[in-house]
């Protein structure tokens, strides 16, 4: 009863959906004018874009391993295994949307890490996040309010969603750029980290600049990022509807 009660809840607010799910199967990518944002989180334009994965191990200029996030100390685990850029299937053309090829992944590979961790920096949280909730802090400190939340992002005419799931790159404390109106400030300039599978889809190819915003979780449409854990329960379950009843 407890599920029939939620689905009809959500069934509400992913209706809208529906209707861009057939475009999506039929691979045509997303564009602005296919989104309806109610929300009014600024955009951050122009913002150098690189690419990290789950598992990543060291590299020459960066002594960050990704085999735990910001957030998650078992993140690989969680994920199910390390999603390599290059060991992936669906990669023949530009745009199309990847999956790592030895193993299918239990969490979304669409995912993106930004420069500002709320646990480390609760003031900062405080001061900056638009949804911070002091009173869920003071219950559950060691409880992020930031990982999870969903981006939209942009390039070329083309968009895409994503979970915040980690944090950088090379910051954790950079609330003023996240959150404010500040610019990027590292030594690469680079103020987005996506996952391989947002690269993919997007078509991006190195230190490409994308444009992007939060958003709420209803205002996320039907996609390739939304078929993974309890989002693409409910999603079957509500495709699944029509179906029981004609029964």
């Amino acid at each position: 009863m407890r599920w029939i009660v939620y689905i009809t809840l959500v069934s509400t607010l992913l209706g809208a959906r529906l209707a861009v799910a057939d475009d999506a199967a039929a691979g045509r990518h997303l564009t602005v004018a296919d989104v309806q944002l109610q929300s009014s989180y600024p955009l951050k334009r122009n913002i150098i874009t690189t690419c990290f994965w789950v598992g990543q191990g060291t590299t020459g200029y960066d002594d960050t391993t990704n085999y735990s996030s910001a957030w998650d100390e078992q993140w690989t685990h969680s994920f199910g295994g390390v999603d390599s850029p290059t060991l992936r299937m669906n990669t023949n053309s530009s745009g199309t949307f990847s999956l790592p090829k030895k193993f299918a992944p239990t969490r979304n590979p669409f995912y993106v890490a930004l420069p500002f961790n709320d646990i480390k920096f609760p003031k900062l949280a405080e001061k900056y996040v638009p949804w911070w909730n002091q009173k869920a802090h003071n219950s559950d400190p060691y409880k992020s309010q930031c990982h999870g939340h969903w981006l939209m992002i942009q390039y070329q005419g083309r968009v895409c969603f994503a979970q915040w799931e980690d944090v950088g790159p090379f910051r954790y404390d950079h609330a003023s750029y996240v959150f404010g109106n500040d610019r990027p400030d590292t030594y690469t300039k680079a103020g987005l980290d996506v996952s391989p599978a947002v690269k993919d889809y997007l078509g991006l190819s190195g230190l490409d600049k994308t444009t992007w915003r939060f958003v709420e979780n209803d205002e996320v449409p039907y996609g390739p990022w939304i078929e993974y854990s309890e989002q693409a329960i409910l999603y079957s379950a509500i495709k699944a509807e029509p179906r029981t009843k004609a029964e």
